[in-house]
């Protein structure tokens, strides 16, 4: 296992890289050991863990032996980051993102998993509803500066006090532009979270996106693209304090509408990878929602440059 760093002004930052483990998979001893050898004989150096969002105790039943667990992963050198789910849940399927009652519930769970051993706190869903998603009756300009509202007090509440690391996950498409109807703009998040977390998974691209027929076929070029005109729009910011972490795409799915099953083989997620450092990056983390990967995926094979091959490179099959 590898672990890069970044300079980011007088300190050193790791550059992560992370497999997304869902609850189940994090509360099942057998499965957390396979993915904890998974990260010691790779490349990874990191793990997303989901945690309850809703109240109680944050993954097992009990604090401590969520401590158990976490300090031994730690003692394996491995990074570990919280995902909260903010405002996704709740009885009518949504919390209200403009429930002041619902942000203090959110830090109050973010406080308790730096107590209970992890090093940062990623947060998900920190939006309005898109479709297909409940609806909200705020009004849409209201969306963004409610969010942004939302941002400010994680930084202050959490961030801040804490003083330990926080991370925001976005759409894809925030990369092209604001989204007011959702409340996402990545020029808020760069301004109040240490890492902002794009999702441009090539499969969820309309096909025709960047000039590609099918996007979830080009992975390099599709991340690429995406990236790099988000991060040309903020990257000199004048209050810029977040870096560049991807998510990206460890599932198969394909771009064709409608969606059907495509295979994302080792070679799809080393091309999202080399295109995430290209694009200057300070690191990924692989989303399946089984929490299933392929050791080769973060396995450099012999004589390649890296990880990776030629800028451009095509689908091979």
């Amino acid at each position: 296992m590898t672990c890069s760093v970044l300079d980011r002004g007088n300190s050193m930052t790791t550059v992560t890289k992370a497999v997304y483990v869902n609850f189940t998979a994090a509360r099942d001893a057998d499965r957390m050991n396979r993915l904890s050898s998974l990260v010691q004989r790779t490349e990874l150096n990191s793990m997303v863990i989901d945690v309850r969002s809703d109240g109680g105790a944050l993954l097992h039943e009990d604090d401590e032996t969520t401590r158990d667990q976490l300090g031994a992963l730690r003692g394996a050198g491995i990074y570990l980051i919280a995902r909260v789910v903010a405002f996704k849940g709740g009885p009518r399927g949504w919390y209200d993102p403009g429930s002041e009652a619902r942000w203090r519930e959110i830090a109050e769970i973010s406080l308790r998993a730096f107590e209970v051993g992890f090093d940062e706190v990623n947060y998900d869903y920190v939006r309005y509803g898109a479709a297909r998603e409940p609806r909200s009756r705020t009004p849409i300009g209201e969306r963004a500066p409610t969010i942004r509202a939302f941002f400010e007090f994680l930084r202050a509440e959490v961030g801040d006090a804490a003083s330990r690391p926080i991370s925001a996950d976005l759409f894809g498409i925030t990369l092209l532009g604001p989204q007011d109807g959702i409340g996402q703009r990545i020029e808020d998040a760069v301004e109040l979270f240490d890492y902002v977390m794009p999702m441009p998974y090539p499969s969820h691209w309309e096909p025709g996106s960047f000039g590609l027929a099918n996007p979830a076929h080009h992975p390099y070029e599709t991340l690429h693209a995406s990236l790099s005109a988000g991060w040309r729009r903020v990257a000199e910011l004048p209050g810029r304090m977040a870096l560049l972490r991807s998510w990206i795409q460890a599932f198969n799915l394909d771009s064709s509408r409608p969606m059907r099953r495509y295979r994302y083989t080792p070679w799809h997620i080393q091309e999202q990878i080399r295109a995430i450092e290209d694009a200057g990056g300070a690191g990924y983390a692989a989303w399946n929602p089984r929490s299933e990967y392929e050791e080769r995926a973060f396995v450099a094979e012999p004589g390649e440059a890296g990880l990776m091959g030629r800028p451009g490179r095509s689908d091979p099959g």
